[in-house]
């Protein structure tokens, strides 16, 4: 049986998600199960109805996330070539007599380092809304530091293809998605987990006990008796032991108007190359 959850938008999704794991372990055991640090629920659907990422969510200052980690998700699985092809498809589609379309794309793994998370999205008109939906399919998502940072993807995607002002829903269908307690214990830097604790009993389930167990301790420890790179990110964070740099979600663009690009040099493809070469003649003219 297929799990359905429902929320206004990818910012609520998030939070709804973390919160849900963390306050609901029966019920996703009953279709899940426990892993070692990770609480794992099976075959969902989530539809959510406005693609929308908080424009201040800073993933720098909440997960030490640097601007690498967004370009390398960009290279790993998005083929800029492909995306225009689609783009033009579907405008083709939207002016036509007809708009009734599914025109989908598969998501690329070109590094190998990315496990194949992502698998494909499809663009649909129907009937069911008058808004385009964008149904986002994962083979298996970690929803703490990763989900938000997917849904974003997704949303600029469809910001590229129909422009910033078009409203879009999307439904996502994930094999599982699960939570580690090492990583949701940053989630208190977003909003403190004792604010969003439900304790439905006497006492508080084994997954609360963990999450909150390990917060107060990676808020204390000796980084240097930390072992684990991951739990070091946690620690670091939880401490504020690395400074402030943000990395905001507006400033996360699949590319960014920084230059002067000739007025045919308009696919994402046609910039990214174009730039390259600029860039090489900055460097060979000895300006940069």
């Amino acid at each position: 049986m297929v799990r359905y959850l429902e929320f206004g938008n990818s910012q609520e999704a998030w939070e709804g998600l973390n919160e849900y794991f963390l306050n609901n372990e029966e019920e996703i055991l009953s279709k899940g199960c426990r892993n070692g640090s990770q609480l794992i629920a099976f075959d969902n659907f989530i539809k959510i109805r406005k693609a929308w990422v908080l424009p201040e969510m800073d993933f720098g200052n909440t997960f030490g996330y640097r601007l690498q980690k967004w370009t390398g998700l960009i290279n790993n699985y998005v083929n800029l070539n492909y995306l225009d092809i689609l783009k033009s498809q579907i405008l083709a589609k939207e002016g036509g007599r007809n708009p009734n379309y599914n025109i989908s794309m598969q998501f690329d793994n070109s590094h190998g380092h990315g496990k194949n998370c992502l698998l494909s999205l499809t663009f649909s008109r129907t009937q069911e809304t008058d808004i385009p939906i964008a149904t986002f399919h994962l083979r298996s998502s970690e929803i703490t530091k990763r989900l938000l940072l997917d849904l974003l993807l997704v949303q600029r995607i469809a910001e590229y293809i129909y422009g910033e002002d078009q409203h879009i829903m999307i439904k996502m269908l994930c094999t599982n998605v699960y939570q580690s307690a090492e990583s949701f214990c940053m989630y208190d830097i977003y909003k403190p987990l004792k604010s969003v604790l439900e304790v439905k009993g006497k006492k508080m389930t084994n997954w609360q006990e963990r999450v909150l167990r390990i917060t107060e301790e990676f808020k204390t420890i000796d980084p240097k008796k930390v072992t684990y790179k991951v739990f070091l990110r946690s620690v670091n964070q939880l401490q504020g032991l690395k400074g402030d740099k943000p990395m905001y979600a507006k400033d996360l663009l699949l590319f960014k108007n920084d230059i002067d690009y000739p007025e045919d040099c308009i696919t994402i493809a046609q910039r990214k190359k174009y730039k390259r070469a600029y860039n090489k003649k900055l460097k060979k003219d000895g300006k940069i």
